[in-house]
Formats: C-alpha cells, structure tokens, sequence
C-alpha cells in the first residue's frame, strides 16, 4: 500500500511541477493576445491559467490510477503474468515522494502565513480603530492611502489624509473602483493564484501574476468608468499616484499600485473586446486533448523507474 500511495503522491506533485513549467513557457506566447482583450475575462482567464498546473496534475493521476478510465488511454501490456489494468507503482517513491510532499506542505502554508493571516487580523484591527460608515471604514491617518482589504467580507479603507487631499469627485472614483474589487473578489481571486503556485518557482508564474493583479485593476478602473466617465477615473488616477506616498498593506489592493500609466492609457484608448466564445471553447479543448494525450506515455515512462 505504501509503494503505491507514494508513487500517486509522487506522480502528483511531479506533475504539478511539469505542467507549471509548460504553463510558464507557453503563457510567454499567449501574453501579447490577452493583454489585448477585456481585463474582466482576462482575469478570468489568467486565474485558470494558474490553476492548469495542480488541476491538470490531479485529472491525470485520477486517469492514470483508475482503471475504468486508463483502460481508454493506456495500451494495453503485461508484466510477467500481470494483465491487468494497473496504475504506475515504484518501490523508490516513498522518498521523493516524501520531500516533495513537505516542500509543498511547507510553500503553502507558508503562502497562507503571509497572505490569508496577515489580511485578516488588519482587518480587523482596523475596523476597530477606524470609523465605520455606510461605503467605507474611515481611518485616522494623515497617510493618504485608499485600499480594499479583507477575503470573505472585503472591506473599503480610505485615510483622512486622503479625504482631506482628494476632491469629492476623486473619492467618488475610489470608492467605485474599490467597489468593484470587493464585487469581483479579486482579493480571493489572487490569494487562489499565489496558492495555486506556491510550490512552483517564483520567476515560472511571475509574469501570469503580474498580469493577473494589473487585469484586476483595469477591469476595476473599467468598472468604475461605466458609472462616472474614463477621463473622471484616469484623472483621479494620476492625481492620488501624486499624492499617495507610503506603501499599502500586505494582502490589500491598494487605488494606485505600480502600475499607473499602463491602466490610465488603457482608459484612454479604444475598449478592448472580449475573446470570442468558440476561442475559448477552442482553448480549453485543445488543453484538455493534450493533457489526455500525455497518459500513455506518461505510464510507461514511471514504469521505467525500478
């Protein structure tokens, strides 16, 4: 029983790492089209971009360990007498599949230590010291900073010395777009990223991140465009990247990031349409296919190890 739980273990993990660097290689090539397409659904996209990797991982050990299903994608051979329908195992498993399993364990808990923890308790420290009202939590700092923080129940933070530095209508931008986070759960939407590649190397999913957390932001300046006006949104944009000085909170999504003049251009500039619908069928065909495909290959090649 050991052999083969570690051998499913093993199997897994190794996956995960594979399929993370295919994911990395191949998003390089994809990045040009969905930087071209609307930031909702490419948000959408690059999120189940990042959960390929760990969902394609476990879809195949299912296959590869279920034989009611291998039978379909696995060739049939023999081992010695042994006909029978049969999942990969190794006597060698237990140890690798032992260090990779603590690697993981210890990568997402201690992505979970810094991100999920950390947001939380200032949360709720914040609200305690704040001043609650209808739209947001007010807080008695003359650090303008305005910020969505929180995960189930996100909450809006906005600084007196932001108020007091903002005009009415530049509030009214903030609260829209920070609304739009806490609409679309883009705080959970990224949190689900970082855990989806915590055991990966950083600079394999960077750029998919980076590109995910500036999708979030277009899409909520985009959102909160529709209420006011595109020129009202890139204007407060510019003027609080002016005045905004200190850092925001760790696990927050702060109005103004780094990423300033990419999304007050892509308010300027002609909306961007979303990916057609047979596109995306298209796409998530052709990565299921290829992930069925590797099944059989994939079975011989672990059989190879003693």
């Amino acid at each position: 029983m050991l052999p083969l739980l570690s051998s499913i273990v093993l199997c897994a993990l190794v996956l995960w790492l594979l399929f993370g660097a295919l994911t990395a290689l191949i998003y390089r090539l994809l990045r040009p089209r969905l930087r071209n397409i609307d930031p909702a659904q490419a948000s959408h996209f690059l999120l189940a971009w990042l959960a390929l990797p760990p969902f394609a991982a476990c879809l195949t050990c299912y296959v590869l360990y279920s034989p009611d299903l291998a039978q379909w994608l696995v060739a049939g051979h023999c081992h010695f007498d042994n006909c029978r329908q049969h999942g990969p195992q190794s006597e060698l498993a237990v140890i690798p599949a032992a260090l990779l399993m603590g690697w993981t364990l210890f990568s997402l808990g201690r992505c979970l230590m810094r991100q999920w923890l950390p947001g939380r308790r200032l949360c709720e420290q914040l609200c305690r010291a704040g001043d609650i009202t209808e739209e947001f939590v007010s807080i008695d700092s003359p650090v303008p900073a305005a910020f969505t923080l929180g995960w189930l129940k996100p909450k809006i933070f906005i600084s007196a010395g932001m108020q007091t530095a903002c005009s009415s209508r530049e509030i009214d931008c903030i609260l829209h777009h920070e609304k739009a986070h806490r609409v679309r759960h883009d705080n959970i939407r990224l949190l689900l990223a970082r855990l989806f590649t915590a055991p990966l190397p950083r600079c394999w999913p960077y750029l998919a991140l980076d590109d995910l957390e500036l999708s979030c932001e277009k899409a909520c300046d985009l959102s909160a465009a529709a209420t006011l006006s595109r020129e009202s949104v890139a204007s407060a944009l510019i003027r609080v990247a002016r005045i905004q000085q200190a850092a925001s909170p760790a696990a927050s999504l702060a109005f103004v990031g780094s990423k300033t003049e990419q999304r007050v251009l892509a308010l300027l500039d002609e909306p961007q349409l979303p990916m057609a619908s047979e596109l995306v069928f298209f796409t998530v065909s052709v990565t299921l296919v290829l992930t069925l495909t590797v099944i059989n290959p994939l079975h011989r090649a672990i059989e190879l190890i003693p």
